[in-house]
């Protein structure tokens, strides 16, 4: 399952230690389409039968062929070029091609460079592919025209997807990565007084982590205990809080669409009704992560009806989730926009999180699914979320401010962890719920206990 190729751009090699240099050469007259014979600097180092990649560069023309016969530095093909090569067009045997047979649904699998990770993945070095049901075609959800790829598309099949859902969905490839430099925040609580922040990051540099020229505060101030964050996104989109934060400092308008736009992570929309799956990938690189998404639940394990109904997973390193949503709008059938986000606090202020947009009326750029076995093909209306004959209990929540936290009341405040750090045990600006019949205590210096409160099934 592992393969190595070495770059198709390196024509020779001066030093003759370590390996000798790739197979490649280059075109010294161009060749036109149809043609079958090539000139090349090199043709000695070939072999009658051998598959050489023509245009290796060429990214709209290059192509595969076999070599038929070699005479001093002419190749002749199997068969004529699908396409003209300009003189220089490269020729190498250093490309890989696969072929796979996708005998079960294995939903999503991962792919990637493997020999310098490090570099490369931060670059977007990776890919996946899906095995969808058997007979499934792949539709742009806009215009309903066939698509091979992207990390959006709307699936028509009427095979089964997951326990209990045989129909067309709606689909969104969710790559979670960290170690981008590009998105990282900047941490100052916890840290060496005085330490400046410019001497801070720049040791934190390396070659395949450079950091951007401008970097923002942490709209999260309450983490700490290193210089910054180590970024990341979805599908190498982002929409970092601290920018939002800077264009309009108001926090309760920070997910507004209609101040901020929508954001530049991929944007899943829906009718209410429709199946959704979420193709859920850690693709890079050193931490784990929660994927999380609001008003809607899926089965940890997609096929198995007892498994566990959630609406957030932690995934590790290189792990992958096929989650099925059964119907859009939650079991309510509510429209609207729904967030779904990295749940962990640094990631999520990165900039990973996005929207699934789910309508309650046709939109004209927004074709309807086919009609499945589980749907009838019209929008379903929304269902109040509470029946007016329910038994009802009411609560008032107060948010407070609680300087006085702290997280052990045996803890110091604070514990130093290397080079004068400090994690800090105690938090003087602790936000807190309480009833309202509880304020005074809270204020009198009760310690609270995170509020819990009950009710009844049915209420």
């Amino acid at each position: 399952y592992e393969q190595s190729v070495r770059p198709f751009t390196m024509l020779k090699k001066d030093n003759k230690k370590g390996l000798p240099a790739p197979m490649n050469t280059v075109l010294t007259a161009p060749a036109k389409k149809g043609a079958a014979s090539l000139s090349v600097k090199n043709a000695g180092q070939y072999h009658v039968g051998t598959l050489i990649l023509v245009g290796a560069d060429n990214v709209k023309g290059n192509e595969i062929s076999r070599i038929k016969a070699i005479s001093g530095n002419t190749i002749t093909l199997a068969k004529g070029l699908k396409n003209d090569h300009p003189a220089n067009d490269i020729i190498t045997v250093e490309f890989v091609r696969q072929r796979f047979w996708v005998d079960a649904d294995v939903g999503t699998v991962f792919w990637h460079d493997h020999a310098f990770g490090a570099t490369t993945w931060p670059h977007g070095g990776f890919g996946t592919f899906i095995a969808e049901p058997v007979g499934s075609t792949y539709h742009d959800a806009k215009t309903g025209k066939m698509i091979r790829s992207g990390p959006i598309a709307d699936i028509r099949t009427v095979e089964p997807v997951g326990h209990g859902v045989n129909n067309s969905f709606r689909e969104l490839m969710v790559q979670l990565h960290d170690t981008v430099p590009h998105t990282v925040n900047i941490v100052t609580a916890g840290n060496p007084p005085g330490q400046p922040i410019e001497v801070a990051l720049e040791a934190g540099k390396t070659i395949s982590f450079m950091m951007p020229e401008k970097i923002y505060m942490t709209p999260m101030p309450f983490l700490n205990g290193g210089t910054h964050t180590t970024g990341s996104g979805l599908n190498f989109r982002a929409a970092p809080i601290a920018q939002r934060l800077a264009t309009n400092p108001d926090v309760s308008q920070a997910f507004n669409s209609q101040i901020h736009g929508d954001p530049y992570t991929p944007l899943l929309r829906a009718y209410v009704g429709d199946t959704m799956v979420f193709r859920l990938l850690h693709t890079l690189m050193n931490e784990t992560m929660t994927w999380t998404i609001s008003g809607h639940t899926f089965l940890s394990e997609r096929y198995a009806g007892d498994a566990n109904r959630k609406n957030s997973m932690h995934v590790g390193i290189a792990e992958r989730y096929d989650l099925v949503v059964p119907q859009a709008g939650g079991p309510r059938l509510q429209a609207g926009d729904y967030i779904h986000f990295n749940g962990r606090s640094s990631k999520f202020s990165e900039g990973g999180w996005g929207i699934i947009r789910v309508y309650d009326k046709e939109q004209a750029d927004l074709k309807k699914l086919p009609s499945g076995f589980s749907t009838k093909g019209e929008i379903p209306k929304a269902i109040p979320v509470c029946p007016a004959d329910a038994p009802v209990k009411s609560f008032n929540v107060l948010a407070l401010d609680y300087p006085a936290m702290k997280f052990n009341a045996k803890a110091p405040e604070s514990i130093e962890v290397d080079f004068e750090r400090k994690i800090q045990i105690s938090n003087p600006e602790a936000k807190i719920y309480a009833l309202e019949e509880d304020a005074a205590k809270v204020a009198g210096g009760m310690q609270p206990m995170p509020l819990t409160l009950r009710v009844n099934v049915g209420d």
